[in-house]
Formats: C-alpha cells, sequence, structure tokens
C-alpha cells in the first residue's frame, strides 16, 4: 500500500483531489487543449457508471463540464499496462469502453442522440503510449478515404506524454508536465498546483479518503486473486477428471471438497473415478 506522505500529482486519487481546485483544473484543460473556457462546473467527481447488470463498471476519475456542456474526463495514468496475450497496450482499448459508458450515461432515457454533448477524454500519462516523442496525441473520427473529413461525433480523446519533447504546446502545459515528472516547480502555475499538493497532503480528511480507498483497491486485488486460484485449481482438477485420476488423488492435490469434485464432474459430464 502506497504511503500517503510520499503521494505525488502522478497519483491518481491525489491528482483528482488537484483537480477538484476549479481554477488549476479549467487552467490545465485551457492549456492542454488550447482553447477558452468561460467558467466549469462538476457534474460529477469520480463517478462509477454502470452500464448493466453484468457488464463492467468504469470509475471516471473526474468528470468537468464547460458553459456550452462540453464534458472533460482527466485521468492520469503512470504505467503502461498491455495485453497478456498479445503485448499491446491497453489503454486504446479502455477509451473506446470509457467512451461507450459516458455516453450511455450522458444521453437520458428517450432522448434523441443529437442531444450527446460532445466530450474529450483526456489521459495525461507519464510514459509515451505511442513512441513518437510528442507532448500530445489528439484522436478524432476521420474517413480513412480522406483524412481531412472528421465524422463529427464530437467525440475526442487525447493522450498526453510528460515526457514529450516534439509538438506545439504551451509553456505552461510544459511547466505542467515537468512537475508531473519530477516535481519541478518552474512558474506560477506549478507553484500552486504543488500548493495544493501540499494542502491536501496536511488534510485529515483526504488522508483518511485515501486510507480508505488503498484499503478497498486492496480487497479488490485479494479477492481477484482468490478467485484466479480458485479457479485455476478447478481448471486442474478438471483436466484430472479427464485424465482418470481417483477420487482419492485428486482430492490431495487439488484440495478440493468431495462435493466440489462431483459438481464440477457433473458440470461437465464426467465420471468420477472411484
Amino acid at each position: 500500500m502506497t504511503k500517503f506522505e510520499d503521494l505525488t500529482i502522478q497519483n491518481n486519487f491525489l491528482f483528482q483531489q488537484v483537480m477538484k481546485n476549479k481554477r488549476i483544473c479549467k487552467r490545465l484543460i485551457e492549456e492542454l487543449l488550447n482553447i477558452k473556457i468561460a467558467e466549469l462546473s462538476y457534474p460529477y467527481a469520480e463517478k462509477t457508471i454502470q452500464t448493466g447488470v453484468d457488464s463492467r463498471g468504469v470509475r471516471l476519475d473526474i468528470i468537468v463540464a464547460d458553459e456550452k456542456r462540453t464534458h472533460y474526463n482527466l485521468e492520469m495514468q503512470v504505467k503502461n499496462n498491455k495485453s497478456a496475450e498479445t503485448g499491446e497496450p491497453l489503454l486504446p482499448k479502455r477509451t473506446r469502453y470509457y467512451q461507450a459508458s459516458l455516453d450511455m450515461d450522458l444521453l437520458g432515457k428517450g432522448q434523441d442522440f443529437d442531444k450527446l454533448n460532445d466530450t474529450y477524454i483526456i489521459f495525461i500519462c507519464a510514459f509515451d503510449l505511442f513512441d513518437e516523442g510528442r507532448y500530445v496525441y489528439t484522436f478524432k473520427n476521420k474517413c480513412l478515404e480522406n483524412p481531412e473529413l472528421e465524422m463529427g461525433n464530437g467525440a475526442t480523446v487525447v493522450f498526453v506524454n510528460s515526457l514529450g519533447s516534439k509538438g506545439d504546446i504551451s509553456p505552461l502545459a510544459k511547466s505542467f508536465l515537468a512537475y508531473v515528472n519530477d516535481k519541478t516547480v518552474s512558474d506560477e502555475f506549478t507553484e500552486e498546483v504543488d500548493a495544493a499538493v501540499a494542502a491536501l497532503k496536511r488534510d485529515s480528511e483526504v488522508r483518511r479518503q485515501f486510507m480508505l480507498l488503498e484499503m478497498a483497491l486492496h480487497d479488490e486485488r485479494m479477492e481477484g486473486r482468490r478467485e484466479g486460484r480458485a479457479e485455476g485449481i478447478r481448471d486442474i482438477a478438471l483436466d484430472m477428471l479427464k485424465d482418470k485420476y481417483t477420487l482419492a488423488q485428486i482430492l490431495k492435490l487439488s484440495r478440493l471438497s468431495k462435493e466440489e469434485i462431483y459438481a464440477l464432474a457433473q458440470a461437465n459430464g464426467l465420471e468420477v473415478p472411484v
């Protein structure tokens, strides 16, 4: 479990807390996207969207909306997780799921599709997802036959690379990314961000929330490991049934109960060798 005292802006929880400061959040979005926002609101704060009973929930860390009802989802990413099967980064497909989940939540029941708000999903990454050295990678749906033709569905995904060196971004955006990398304070904006971080780390209620979150995530990981181990044991027991191991052998090696082994055999149309 991460120590609260060791948290930096790279920690997702702390980043979210800092982005609850409207002035900081507004200014960061403006600088990263090169836009101007008149007013910012917080329709959600760390909202979990569940699209169905059996579907996977998605926790969107911070969602803000401007005066035009454009929604911005900001998230900090420090690890480039990859598929165990293909070795491909998981983050691009994660944006696809985020977008679908966010759209379903934004569109009220019975509303027409033209009521969907424009959205920006922004990942601030402490790594270069695409290995091109760019500060910013912006994606919109475009026509392959005519790259200048956009679909115009209002969905934009932005990957910000804190390790970047190419591209035209503002000095303030560069200073923030340097702060993400090594806590370098170089201008009034990073001074404000650093002061917000320090204030949050002195806040006993924020500390309590962090500890509760860490414990919940720890419990989730442990439960997932237990479920994974249990599933692996059942798979091994199933193979042993297919290979005609005796009940005594399966009991000894799998440590499943007799009832579990008989249930596993019945579910797979197998006999339990005596």
